[in-house]
């Protein structure tokens, strides 16, 4: 299995609603929802902002017999993605929420300050391709809001199937998921060493994921299906580190420890003259 090669490579990832209680607005048949945001890198830029504007749920009875589109608590804001890596998040909703509802769809509406900044500083600006003028829907999100029970969704957004460039101009046409956050296995592995500029993809079709090491080479990934997944420790070519490759399996909600602790890239020494 290939990598396919991008002109750019960007790796991006994630919103996380949560619904829980309210603190001032209890009942008995109260839920509360926060939203997060998390888990985002690229290899060649160093800032990347996406502009939300609103966030809505399409959400159900029990019965599932009549829905309607909620608008959430939400005021807007920029975040830069490239912050946000490897389980880190950043609250965007925290609100009272009808309890006995099913959340189907999510809708994101995005601004028109999304933007790049490459590692020259340079800004380019994100344009929202004609399709998701009126927001992005991802359906099949079915979730359960039960009262005084924490329920939790995750967004996953590909940034690497997101942004497309035409003639010069930058496009953000956001490829997302959405699963409950108890859905999945995890994968956690060490990477040395950062003098390699590694950054680590995992494949399973049709799936693929990204992200940067942390300063101590740590990498996360959750939110998976069971089953083989090709995990590619990929060094910057400039550094003479070989690139690693290697398939590992996971069972259903299983946490993955790679070993050993940490794995380490081999460095390719130059041909003598």
């Amino acid at each position: 299995m290939k990598i396919t090669s991008y002109s750019y490579y960007i790796i991006l990832s994630a919103l996380i609603l949560f619904t829980a209680c309210n603190k001032e607005d209890l009942s008995e048949n109260a839920a509360r929802l926060r939203i997060k945001l998390t888990d985002a890198t690229s290899l060649v830029l160093r800032e990347m902002y996406v502009d939300i504007k609103e966030i809505s749920v399409f959400a159900t009875d029990s019965a599932n017999t009549e829905g309607e589109w909620i608008t959430l608590e939400y005021s807007g804001g920029e975040y830069n993605l490239l912050t946000l890596m490897n389980g880190k998040t950043v609250q965007l909703v925290d609100q009272y929420f009808p309890s006995f509802k099913n959340i189907e769809k999510i809708k994101i509406q995005f601004g028109n300050n999304n933007r790049l900044v490459t590692v020259t500083d340079t800004p380019v600006p994100l344009q929202l391709s004609p399709e998701i003028i009126d927001g992005v829907v991802i359906d099949n999100v079915t979730t359960d809001l039960a009262t005084n029970v924490i329920s939790s969704i995750i967004i996953d957004i590909n940034a690497a199937l997101s942004i497309r460039e035409i003639n010069g101009n930058w496009f953000l046409k956001p490829a997302a998921r959405a699963f409950p956050e108890t859905y999945g296995g995890s994968i956690k592995g060490y990477v040395s060493p950062m003098e390699a500029n590694p950054y680590v993809a995992i494949i399973q079709e049709p799936d693929t994921f990204f992200t940067f090491p942390e300063a101590d080479g740590m990498f996360y990934f959750f939110g998976l299906n069971e089953g083989a997944w090709d995990i590619y420790l990929i060094a910057n070519p400039e550094s003479n580190y070989r690139d690693t490759v290697f398939t590992d399996t996971i069972s259903e909600g299983q946490k993955l420890e790679l070993t050993p602790k940490p794995i380490r890239l081999v460095f390719d020494t130059a041909p003598s003259n």
